[in-house]
């Protein structure tokens, strides 16, 4: 499967104030505003480099599992892939179960489960880089 960079890499916390602080503190880095994300319970925030820290917001959703029955830490590493379809069929040719699929505006992402990838979730990402100019010059 064709890889063209690491996107992030999640870590799953019970704190994210104090996870965000620490790792910023230790990276010299700033992480983002925080994201609540409802529909799979947890909130999160990004900073640059790509670390993500993950907080569970039900003790139902699936990072607060994660957590019960492994504890903190690298709960996800997300790749980015060209072409989303063929890392999918090639992951699933190796016996690596798809789990869920999610799809917004030009962001496509695939989760599979982590009992086939040694205990940490990797999620496939296809999405298209505009250069900063571009973006800027289309607002």
């Amino acid at each position: 499967m064709k890889v063209e960079e690491i996107d992030h890499i999640a870590i799953f916390v019970r704190d994210l104030e104090k996870a965000s602080k620490f790792f910023a503190d230790l990276l010299g880095t700033e992480f983002s505003q925080t994201f609540v994300q409802e529909k799979f319970a947890f909130k999160n925030s990004l900073e640059p480099l790509g670390i993500e820290v993950v907080e569970p917001t039900s003790p139902d959703g699936f990072v607060a599992k994660t957590i019960e029955r492994s504890g903190e830490g690298v709960g996800l590493i997300g790749l980015k892939v060209p072409n989303l379809e063929e890392a999918i069929t090639e992951m699933k040719g190796r016996g690596i179960r798809l789990v869920s699929r999610i799809e917004q505006g030009q962001l496509k992402t695939a989760q599979f489960h982590p009992g086939d990838t040694y205990g940490v979730m990797i999620e496939l990402l296809q999405y298209k880089v505009e250069h900063p100019i571009a973006i800027a010059m289309s607002k």
